[in-house]
């Protein structure tokens, strides 16, 4: 839900995007839970990405339509696994204002 990078710059900030994510989780559930009853299947089978859409496409007071079911596999595993391309360049762990005199003394300027 794209929570790998928090973009509040103070804590409170933070705290406000982790909170407003668990909401919106639990929303996401919620409608999951309400549409595997509905149509009589596990709510494990109920496609989340299909709830989210439909949350965020809703207007107020339509009703709940039925939501994709993902197909029964068992025995089926996947790794967890980050498929993210990583960034190219190293981390800064030191101030902004060191490494520019670094790359400046080296006389790469960029």
């Amino acid at each position: 839900m794209g929570l790998d990078v928090l973009h509040g710059k103070r804590l409170v900030g933070g705290l406000k995007e982790r909170a407003v994510c668990a909401l919106v989780y639990n929303l996401v559930r919620v409608v999951m839970l309400a549409a595997a009853q509905r149509q009589p299947v596990p709510l494990e089978r109920i496609s989340c990405i299909d709830a989210l859409r439909w949350l965020s496409t809703a207007r107020p007071g339509e009703p709940l339509p039925p939501l994709v079911v993902n197909p029964h596999r068992p025995g089926r595993v996947e790794p967890r696994a980050v498929k993210r391309r990583p960034k190219p360049y190293p981390l800064l762990t030191k101030p902004r204002r060191e490494a520019r005199k670094v790359l400046i003394q080296q006389g790469t300027g960029a």
